[in-house]
């Protein structure tokens, strides 16, 4: 009995420290959205260049996540979270060329941690995956949120300027560190198991692997695209940065509930019943753009940041589910995910500087709008052959 109790207080601690671990994958991203039209004047950069904030983290996300599939997990993850730490500090506070470069350090921390995290959850929680891979893509929304809708308020509203509204996540860095450093010893070093497949260039024979990373890609392209350019679409239609930011805010916080309930829901329906559901995320993917291409008015944009929210707050938890399911053991999952978020990433980073060198070429963002449209029904593809794609 006090055996049962003791491990459940454990587990709460685990899951503590993978909330607060979670929590720095997507706001250091996010918040950059609502205020680089700031960043952007003063440092005098075109949509091209300003892009590549958002880009730089996927970029190290593709270097990165095929590394460290056979890094001790628990050790990792806590110098990737210094990395994160690191890296805020050298891109709020160093220039220029600190803006870049420091968005490449705390990108490569964000890279290690995608990768390991979902294992620790496989190896922490076999009994119950999918709801805490649930939470996990919940605090995934939640983190992308905070970021989004604190940036203009820090940054204009309190006058404290853009360095101050990027810098203020080392709070959560720090609290991360203190909750999981007493991971670090005994068991929960999290050990990478003994290999009980093939060698890890394996992986990449197997074609359901391709399948999966290019689903991967297709929805971290479409999700940082929106990450990035939301915002500067809005303003383009005549609006206030602040009415841009508030809307991304309520994308955001629209996108909760999908981030929680689709993996879940994805996890007990059968093969045609997820193909499905995905097909409905992916139509309004395609909805929302078209709708923000033809129309102006306030009550349109509105409607198309609500219907846009639900399959950006699904689809990574969906992709991560995918992995999870068509991975057969622990390191399995961790090679898939490095596989899928290596070529995805890869995939995704050219989403804000395509899209916004598509931008500057045209001066308008419809025709960007039309790429990411395209890019919803690549998703359909995508999500049919992974659904039906065999185990690893």
């Amino acid at each position: 009995m006090w055996f049962v109790k003791h491990r459940k207080v454990v587990n709460r601690f685990v899951l503590l420290g993978i909330v607060f671990v979670a929590l720095n994958l997507r706001a250091p991203i996010t918040s950059v959205g609502p205020i680089i039209n700031l960043i952007k004047d003063q440092y005098i950069l075109s949509n091209a260049i300003a892009g590549l904030i958002t880009t730089l983290p996927l970029l190290a996300f593709a270097f990165f996540s095929p590394l460290v599939a056979r890094f001790r997990y628990a050790i990792a993850i806590f110098w990737a979270l210094v990395l994160i730490g690191v890296g805020e500090i050298i891109r709020s506070w160093t220039g220029e060329i600190g803006l870049f470069v420091g968005t490449m350090i705390l990108g490569s921390g964000i890279a290690i941690i995608n990768v390991l995290l979902p294992s620790v959850i496989k190896e922490k929680f076999p009994k119950s995956f999918s709801k805490v891979m649930s939470i996990y893509s919940f605090v995934l929304s939640l983190s992308a949120m905070i970021g989004v809708g604190l940036s203009v308020p820090i940054a204009i509203l309190l006058g404290l300027g853009w360095r101050n509204a990027l810098f203020v996540w080392i709070l959560i860095v720090l609290i991360s560190l203190i909750l999981w450093f007493p991971h670090l010893g005994g068991r929960r070093k999290y050990k990478t198991p003994k290999p009980r497949t093939a060698a890890s260039s394996s992986i990449y024979r197997y074609m359901s692997a391709w399948w999966i990373t290019f689903f991967m890609g297709m929805q971290s392209l479409i999700f940082y695209s929106v990450v990035a350019w939301l915002p500067s679409i809005i303003i383009d239609k005549g609006y206030s940065i602040s009415f841009g930011a508030n809307l991304a805010l309520i994308n955001q916080f629209c996108a909760l509930p999908a981030a929680l309930l689709i993996p879940m829901l994805i996890g007990r329906l059968r093969n045609k019943s997820r193909f499905v559901l995905m097909i409905i995320l992916s139509l309004m993917y395609a909805t929302s753009f078209g709708l923000l291409y033809v129309f102006d008015a306030k009550i349109i944009v509105f409607v198309a940041i609500v219907l846009l929210a639900f399959p950006m707050g699904g689809m990574f938890g969906v992709a991560l589910l995918f992995i999870s399911l068509k991975a057969r053991s622990t390191q399995n999952v961790a090679r898939l995910s490095g596989m899928a978020q290596s070529i995805g990433y890869l995939i995704a980073a050219l989403g804000p500087i395509f899209l916004g060198l598509i931008n500057d070429f045209f001066h308008s963002w419809r025709p960007s709008l039309m790429v990411v449209i395209l890019c919803a029904f690549m998703l359909i593809f995508a999500g049919y052959k992974v659904n039906n794609s065999k185990e690893i």
